[in-house]
């Protein structure tokens, strides 16, 4: 995949605007979107886009006006650092530990414990380039490129689809359980994580649909590991996918069950600033919407970028296993940064 413009991209990444570099699954060139202005707006309902929403919801749009990155010398410089630092060790214990009870206490049935860790890379770091191995590596997953004022620069790989399709044709998925890949069976803790993400989303998707198919559980590969997942194919009017998109995310799979509570134990006792992390993104219009759950994504900040990935709490769940499925999913990202590594003294 080739990016004729990519020091352009480049440069936007440090300049107070938006845009959105993406690759759908399949892609073979990637597709550029951006307001002429640099803008991002609210209201995205009859607009051709790209869509950036956060964990709790708040959504942004870049109107696709220009497919050319411009010159980036319009805009002022954009600064901005972390507002945390990055997980420490015991504070995900501690974390662990806190969320472990609510399920001891029945307040919830599972919820999902994320953590960030920083990765050090070079002053010429290019997220265009990280971008362009992520289409390499993981031509089955979406790839976006996305940095707003708001939020930054941030890089995704993806494999979980949130919606997609097009009039009254609509796919959708339950992905749940990670392992290493395995010709076994799943163990317990994994089948169940699933069947409460399954039966979510059949509850949602039922009323607002007009013919739903499931499909058995099938083994996805995304990339060193795989997940549990079950896809649906949904008949259902274009009028309904904002209510879709109200009820839906975020899915017990970055979020927890049930939803709800999980959701409020989350926002009372934080683990990370989630941000974008487990938010949903991707392009919206010309008849088509293609949105992804926001995983298999960093933060890109000058000298370092900070790796986001979470894991689903069960009664059986372990710490050292939780944090070490963490550890793999974090993966994704850190073989996009192979090429930028400082040099060791």
């Amino acid at each position: 995949m080739q990016m004729p413009y990519a020091d352009r991209v480049d440069a936007l990444c440090r300049r107070h605007c938006a845009f959105a570099l993406y690759a759908l699954p399949g892609d073979t060139e990637p597709h550029f979107c951006m307001a002429t202005d640099g803008r991002t707006e609210q209201d995205f309902i009859f607009s051709n886009g790209f869509i950036l929403a956060t964990f709790t919801g708040q959504q942004l749009f870049i109107p696709a006006e220009l497919d050319e990155p411009p010159a980036a010398d319009a805009w002022p410089e954009l600064q901005q650092e972390p507002l945390q630092a990055a997980t420490k060790r015991e504070e995900y214990a501690a974390k662990f530990k806190l969320y472990t009870d609510f399920i001891r206490n029945g307040q919830v049935r599972k919820i999902v414990l994320a953590r960030t860790e920083d990765a050090e890379v070079r002053q010429d770091f290019s997220p265009v380039q990280a971008f362009l191995q992520a289409c390499t590596n993981r031509p089955e997953a979406f790839k976006a490129l996305v940095h707003t004022p708001q939020h930054g620069t941030w890089l995704f790989c993806t494999p979980e689809l949130l919606i997609t399709g097009s009039d009254n044709d609509w796919y959708t998925m339950a992905l749940a359980g990670t392992r290493t890949p395995s010709q076994l069976p799943w163990d317990t803790k994994n089948r169940r994580e699933q069947v409460l993400v399954t039966e979510f989303m059949r509850e949602v998707l039922t009323p607002l649909t007009d013919e739903i198919n499931e499909s058995e559980p099938e083994n996805l590969r995304a990339g060193n590991i795989e997940h549990l997942c079950t896809r649906f194919h949904l008949r259902m009017p274009p009028g309904r996918l904002l209510l879709l998109l109200d009820q839906l995310p975020p899915t017990p799979a970055v979020c927890g069950s049930p939803v709800e509570a999980a959701r409020k134990l989350l926002l009372t006792y934080p683990d990370i600033d989630r941000s974008c992390y487990a938010g949903y993104l991707g392009p919206w219009g010309k008849g088509e919407v293609h949105l992804y759950v926001a995983l298999r994504c960093m933060q890109i900040f000058p000298g370092f970028c900070r790796l986001y990935a979470g894991g689903g709490l069960m009664p059986d769940s372990v710490e050292e296993s939780e944090w070490q499925e963490t550890a793999a999913k974090m993966q994704t990202m850190r073989a996009l940064l192979h090429n930028f590594l400082p040099t060791s003294t």
